[in-house]
């Protein structure tokens, strides 16, 4: 059988390569492509014609073909393997519909390279916009929560053992603010998406005098890809994009990871509702927090399609090959939509997640997490250096565990037997300079350097978040914003050239 789709070979794409290559990957990629080759192909029409490059009559059939598709969908085509790809399948139904004469000139002055290069960075681009927005709502969602819960007290963990207290508003708004690096990695990763190959042709451009400018505009890129071999050649933004979503799933995996502590029975600081939870087959007891496994796990997707992306590039020549400009992608769809869908749930697990207030205090005023604002009493009130004052605490913090004392129970003269085992010195406190300097809400009020758990400080965190979270709000509108208003320009001017397709308009079109 012959080659439906090349003059010059003599065989068809084999059954084997087709089943076992071709035809799953055009499946996997036709349905999410069809909207944006719509799109890619009016603009393309427009641009031939105001170029001069097709008549009004060919420019009017043919988009008037693309809607027809565009408006049937997937049902109006039956994908064929030997055709090799998404496009030649659709271009063999556009032939069908208009013959070779009209429907073939709708692949003037391009090839498919450019042509799924810009596909790939406008499905790519939808994807940033998406997981920018799901970063936002997350944010704003932390900050509302973090300015709820800016007094609610709780032990602060270094290599999960007690540091000093904190409050969980605070814990909130630090990782808002891993959120916010994580918004500026998408944001970056977008501007760096949004630069059109089309016009680049095989991979050096063409001979026709089209307007690269012109359909990159159309199309809402906001300038051609500069360099024609560049244009088909690199799919690092692409990746880049996937770099950034996976610090998305890492940050909320760590905050699902520290939720999944809190909310066990030994910690019972935080509780879930059963909605967000899963029972066992055997134990009746069980509130198993599964969403939070698999929120804790989606890193690995992510992670898992990168590889494959950076893998398929070793070694791959600058040029377009389908190893590296194909096969590099072909996890990295399915992982990014997958993150766009868990951000809602994530959303969710933020939003109506309870902490237990009293058990929360209960554990910030257990196991010495205030040492340190006994130290820093003793540098202060007493002119200790700083080392000196971390060893006659340490030791203090000792003799209470030896001896059975808490926090609240320890008297002068532990801290004085204290500083003379250390320095061999006496060290005089009263029993309220020792009470307030181990009160862990004290604790936290004392801290006021800046960027710190006092709501002197959170006051100045969460407005500053707040200010960024509305220009970064600003931002994302602005970015969609120009996409829709080129979107409503495309179909504006493809609608003027468009006519319905007649009998009487079927004379052979030519170059103007």
């Amino acid at each position: 059988m012959e080659s439906k789709v090349s003059g010059f070979l003599h065989e068809a794409l084999s059954g084997e390569a087709q089943k076992a290559i071709f035809l799953p990957w055009i499946a996997q990629s036709f349905e999410p492509s069809l909207p944006l080759l719509t799109e890619i192909n009016r603009a393309h029409v427009v641009m031939l014609h105001d170029t001069g490059l097709l008549t009004s009559d060919t420019a009017s059939r043919l988009l008037a073909v693309v809607d027809e598709l565009a408006d049937t969908g997937p049902p109006a085509f039956t994908l064929d393997g030997s055709f090799e790809d998404v496009y030649f399948n659709y271009e063999a139904q556009v032939i069908r519909r208009l013959g070779q004469d009209v429907g073939g000139r709708l692949h003037t002055a391009r090839s498919r390279n450019d042509l799924q290069s810009t596909l790939d960075r406008m499905r790519a681009r939808n994807l940033a916009l998406s997981l920018i927005a799901g970063n936002l709502s997350l944010r704003r969602s932390l900050l509302d929560r973090a300015s709820q819960y800016t007094d609610c007290v709780m032990p602060g963990y270094t290599h999960l053992q007690h540091a000093q207290p904190i409050t969980f508003g605070f814990y909130l708004a630090g990782v808002e603010k891993g959120m916010q690096r994580d918004f500026d990695r998408l944001l970056g990763a977008f501007h760096r998406l949004n630069q059109c190959p089309l016009g680049a042709g095989a991979m050096a451009g063409t001979t026709f005098p089209i307007d690269r400018q012109f359909v990159s505009a159309l199309l809402g890129f906001s300038a051609p890809v500069a360099h024609a071999l560049d244009a088909v050649a690199s799919k690092d933004p692409l990746l880049e994009l996937l770099c950034a979503a996976l610090f998305v799933a890492t940050t909320f995996g760590r905050l699902a990871q520290d939720f999944y502590l809190m909310s066990t029975f030994e910690f019972s600081t935080l509780t879930l509702p059963d909605s967000l939870a899963i029972t066992s087959s055997i134990m009746p007891q069980k509130k198993n927090q599964a969403v939070l496994e698999f929120l804790k796990g989606r890193q690995s997707h992510i992670l898992g399609a990168l590889v494959t992306g950076f893998a398929s590039f070793r070694a791959a020549p600058y040029s377009h090959v389908l190893d590296s400009n194909a096969d590099s992608l072909h996890w990295l769809w399915q992982a990014a939509d997958e993150l766009v869908d868990t951000i809602p749930v994530v959303d969710q697990v933020i939003n109506r997640a309870t902490p237990n207030r009293e058990r929360m205090a209960e554990l910030a005023g257990a196991n010495f997490s205030t040492a340190t604002d006994l130290a820093d009493f003793l540098v202060r009130e007493k002119g200790m250096s700083f080392k000196e004052a971390h060893h006659i605490t340490g030791r203090v913090v000792r003799l209470a565990i030896d001896t059975g004392l808490g926090v609240a129970d320890i008297p002068p003269e532990l801290v004085a037997r204290a500083a003379l085992e250390t320095t061999g010195r006496m060290l005089s406190l009263t029993s309220e300079e020792i009470a307030d300097a181990l009160d862990p809400r004290a604790a936290v009020e004392r801290r006021r350097s800046g960027g710190g758990p006092s709501s002197h400080d959170m006051e100045s965190l969460i407005e500053q978040s707040m200010l960024k979270l509305a220009a970064d709000r600003e931002e994302h509108k602005r970015i969609g914003s120009s996409i829709e208003r080129a979107g409503h320009r495309l179909r504006t001017r493809a609608a003027e050239l468009r006519r319905p397709v007649t009998a009487s308009s079927s004379a052979r079109p030519h170059f103007v």
